[in-house]
């Protein structure tokens, strides 16, 4: 009886270690576009973000994806085709429904999220953290952004750069 009390206790100690496990999230742009035919509404990666993307799947490298997030588009597809795992289509107009599927799935687990410049600061935003650079322009592709969700889903937010350093510096490292 002592024993299947203490199995019992150990089974719930480990459900609550369980749930108290932080989520990561890593969301990025998309990398660099092919902006030779300016009238495409759906480009494909330039030779810089073909780079970029690779770049990407070096420096996230040592981190255990569990699963990847991107938009319905080529550029955001093609940057996160260096995993060996299959995307996951969101809406980047429902970011509600994207916060939902993230808390309701992936709770301890390390997530991938590819937007666009006009989206990725708003989802670190639904995902209860604070912008940590005021906007990203069309040409800001070095960024990566770092949100840690916590047991109280408040959010921990760090930006870092990866790749080739688009306006000059250089690249830093987690």
């Amino acid at each position: 009886m002592l024993k299947k009390s203490i199995v019992g206790l150990l089974v719930i100690l480990w459900g609550s270690i369980a749930v108290a496990q932080n989520t990561t999230l890593w969301i990025v742009r998309h990398a660099e576009k092919d902006t030779a035919q300016a009238n495409r509404a759906n480009p494909d990666l330039s030779e810089k973000g073909k780079q970029r993307a690779l770049d990407l799947a070096d420096y996230l490298k040592k981190v255990k994806i569990a699963l990847i997030y991107s938009t319905d588009t080529k550029r955001t597809k093609q940057t996160a085709a260096h995993f060996a795992m299959p995307i996951e289509i969101y809406n980047p107009k429902n970011l509600a429904e994207l916060t939902v599927q993230i808390r309701e799935k992936s709770k301890g687990k390390t997530i991938l999220i590819v937007g666009h410049s006009n989206t990725v600061l708003e989802t670190i935003e639904a995902l209860g953290g604070q912008r940590p650079v005021k906007q990203l322009n069309d040409d800001d592709y070095d960024y990566i952004f770092k949100v840690e969700i916590g047991t109280e889903s408040k959010s921990k937010v760090e930006a870092f750069q990866f790749g080739q350093p688009h306006r000059g510096g250089t690249a830093t490292m987690r």
